[in-house]
């Protein structure tokens, strides 16, 4: 670690591991006698799919979940950027974060890390450029789930 600039350091110690996009929504109620809240999770991003728009949840994660683990368990381990395994599946795996977990059907799950472009359902992998210098830099932009990449003239 001596050889990685400051920089670095910090942002690496800085970036966010695991994104999740969710809208929660608090009510209050109060009455004479009872007061008391309610907190909801709303779905929050919207996506436009074959049978129209759809309101879902998000989780961004670099390479994805792993499925037939823990989800909550994953998103935990990290959320607490923990580094006391050799490998961080969310970060580095391949084959076995390439699919949504079940009970995620109904999130949109999005990363990169594979190198290449693949939508299948809500599971967006979003890497045309796979880090290789010449290779184009992709996004995708919701609901519409177009396609953008710095090669693109919009002119």
């Amino acid at each position: 670690m001596k050889v990685v600039p400051e920089d670095h350091k910090k942002f690496l110690a800085d970036v966010v591991w695991v994104h999740e996009e969710v809208f929660f929504l608090q009510l209050y109620f109060s009455s004479i006698c009872f007061s008391w809240l309610l907190e909801y999770c709303v779905d929050d991003v919207c996506i436009e799919t074959q049978e129209g728009v759809k309101h879902c949840k998000l989780i961004a994660v670099h390479a994805g979940l792993e499925k037939g683990k823990n989800v909550r368990e994953q998103l935990e381990f990290l959320k607490a950027k923990d580094v006391s395994v050799p490998q961080v599946t969310g970060l580095s795996g391949r084959k076995n974060v390439w699919d949504i977990p079940e009970e995620l059907t109904e999130t949109v799950v999005v990363g990169g890390h594979h190198g290449k472009l693949h939508i299948e359902g809500l599971r967006l992998i979003i890497d045309e450029g796979g880090g290789l210098e010449g290779n184009p830099l992709a996004a995708i932009v919701l609901p519409s789930m177009k396609i953008v990449r710095d090669t693109d003239n919009l002119s």
